[in-house]
């Protein structure tokens, strides 16, 4: 497996197997806003993408290949994100009422 980091994105590819090849993807699944998999034509994962990825943590604990991703990440530094309590948000934005009462 081979981690790539974009930083300016905050974004995570896990290929699987090495390098993927213009015929190597037969399906793409979006599993939560934060992550993406590839999948070859025996259904079996060839990529992962995670968004998100150093200000949230990863998500971990679906996937198939979850041991090897544990160790991957913790070696790069990142966080696998716990799912047991929500995400916090630190600010709010509300529209002001702009109608005429």
């Amino acid at each position: 497996m081979k981690l790539i980091y974009d930083s300016k994105a905050d974004s995570v590819a896990v290929l699987v197997q090495g390098e993927i090849g213009p015929d190597d993807t037969a399906d793409v699944r979006q599993l939560d806003v934060d992550r993406i998999v590839r999948y070859d034509q025996d259904d079996r994962p060839i990529e992962y993408q995670f968004f998100n990825a150093r200000q949230l943590g990863v998500r971990l604990d679906d996937l198939m290949h979850r041991a090897e991703l544990i160790s991957l990440f913790r070696e790069a530094g990142f966080l696998e994100r716990d799912w047991s309590e929500p995400i916090r948000v630190t600010s709010v934005r509300r529209r002001r009422d702009t109608a005429a009462s």
